[in-house]
């Protein structure tokens, strides 16, 4: 068999990092449970959630510095003209994979962080209108600007689950019409594919996801206590 057949045999090709896929998946959970807290009046757990969200995005954040290669910024973030490049290719049916997250793709991960940190920050400062299960922060606001935020905060996450209505739709869009399977790689951390990527995974030491994990958890805490000591 020559270099060029071996080549060509479809394989399976690492992707994604377990901490990659962990705080997707407890993200995709934990802003259910938010969701399910929020509307069904439960909002001592509901903080809770809200607490755990922002432990899991500053986590993510940090990985996304320092963590293994495909879940850097570094490696899928890219500038207009490469966006508008990748997004000129989307009616053709047969495309490449992208190992790791496409143009599009880091577009939407940046919009979903963006959006998941603006509605637990806004949270933060939310005053609860009987004053019980109000944001750790709202004591630096008025109550009338506290529960101007508890409105906004809920505003704000409908405009988080409208955008995460497009990721999903995005998701099954790939999947029909250009036959890119994006959720298995995320459970297992493989893609299958003809052509091995240019570059391997690089895992992160599993130090700096510990570290990473303190270090959130540090910050979480000190905004829990309103920055009382």
């Amino acid at each position: 068999m020559s270099a060029q057949e071996e080549g060509s045999k479809p394989g399976k090709w690492r992707v994604w990092d377990e901490p990659t896929r962990v705080m997707h998946w407890l993200l995709v959970v934990l802003i259910a449970a938010c969701w399910w807290t929020g509307t069904g009046n439960r909002l001592d757990y509901h903080l809770y959630c809200g607490y755990a969200v922002l432990w899991i995005v500053l986590l993510r954040l940090y990985w996304g510095v320092v963590g293994s290669s495909t879940a850097r910024f570094t490696h899928f973030v890219r500038g207009p003209k490469a966006i508008a490049a990748y997004a000129r290719t989307l009616h053709k049916r047969v495309s490449p994979h992208s190992h790791g997250h496409n143009p599009l793709g880091a577009v939407s991960v940046l919009l979903m962080l963006g959006m998941v940190i603006t509605v637990v920050g806004i949270g933060l400062f939310s005053v609860d209108v009987d004053g019980l299960y109000s944001g750790p922060l709202s004591g630096y606001v008025s109550f009338r600007t506290g529960r101007h935020l508890a409105h906004l905060h809920y505003k704000a996450f409908n405009w988080l689950l409208a955008v995460i209505v497009l990721h999903v739709l995005a998701v099954i869009f790939y999947y029909a019409y250009k036959g890119h399977n994006l959720v298995f790689p995320m459970i297992t951390g493989k893609r299958s594919g003809q052509a091995a990527p240019a570059d391997d995974l690089h895992v992160a030491p599993a130090w700096r996801l510990v570290a990473g994990g303190l270090i959130a958890a540090a910050i979480v805490w000190l905004i829990t206590t309103g920055f009382y000591f």
